[in-house]
C-alpha cells in the first residue's frame, strides 16, 4: 500500500491558481472563436490567433457593420482584454510565489522548464519522496501507461486512465 503525503496549504493555493488560470485561457480561446464566427457571418476573415484581436478595432472601422454588432463585437473585444489581463496577472502571482519556493527554483533549473510547469509539479508533486522512480511518477500523473504485475516478475502495462493531473499532460512534460 502506498501512502501519499497530504498536500500543504502553499500546494492547494497553488493548485487552485492553476485551475482558474486554465479556465480564464479556456474563456479567453472560447471569446476570440466566438468573434472570428461572428465576423465572419459578415465576411470579415481574420487571421487566426489571439494578435488578430488585438488589431480588432481596426478592422472594425474599415468594414461599414451595423452599429449594435459593433457594439456587441467592442463588448467581446472588452472581455478579452479583460482575460488577457486576469492570466497576466495570475502568471505574475504563479512567479512570485515560485521564486520563494525552493522546489519550485530547483525545477526552474531544469532546461526546458519555464515558471508554469515548475509551478504545476511542485504543487501536484511535493516532495517526491513517495515516488520510488520516475516512471511511478510519470504514469501518477497520466503521461506513460500505469505498470501492473500480472504476475510476479512480469509487468503488464495497462491503458493510462484519465488522470486528474491533466494539466501535466497538457504542459507536455518530457520526463
Amino acid at each position: 500500500m502506498r501512502f501519499v503525503s497530504p498536500k500543504t496549504e502553499a500546494q492547494q493555493a497553488l493548485s487552485a491558481l492553476h485551475r482558474v488560470r486554465e479556465s480564464f485561457i479556456r474563456d479567453r480561446t472560447k471569446t476570440i472563436n466566438q468573434i472570428h464566427g461572428l465576423l465572419l457571418e459578415f465576411g470579415i476573415s481574420l487571421p487566426v490567433g489571439r494578435t488578430a484581436i488585438t488589431r480588432l478595432p481596426a478592422a472594425l472601422a474599415d468594414h461599414a457593420l451595423p452599429r449594435q454588432f459593433v457594439t456587441i463585437i467592442e463588448g467581446l473585444h472588452a472581455h478579452f482584454k479583460y482575460l488577457e489581463t486576469q492570466i497576466t496577472d495570475i502568471e505574475k502571482e504563479i512567479a512570485r510565489q515560485l521564486a520563494t519556493d525552493d522546489l519550485g527554483q530547483r525545477l526552474l533549473s531544469i532546461p526546458g522548464v519555464g515558471p508554469v510547469t515548475a509551478s504545476v509539479l511542485a504543487s501536484e508533486m511535493g516532495d517526491g519522496k513517495q515516488y520510488a522512480c520516475s516512471r511511478d511518477f510519470a504514469a501518477s500523473v497520466g503521461l506513460v501507461p500505469r505498470q501492473f504485475e500480472a504476475r510476479p516478475g512480469r509487468a503488464s502495462i495497462k491503458a493510462s486512465p484519465l488522470r486528474k493531473f491533466h494539466t501535466c499532460r497538457d504542459l507536455e512534460i518530457d520526463i
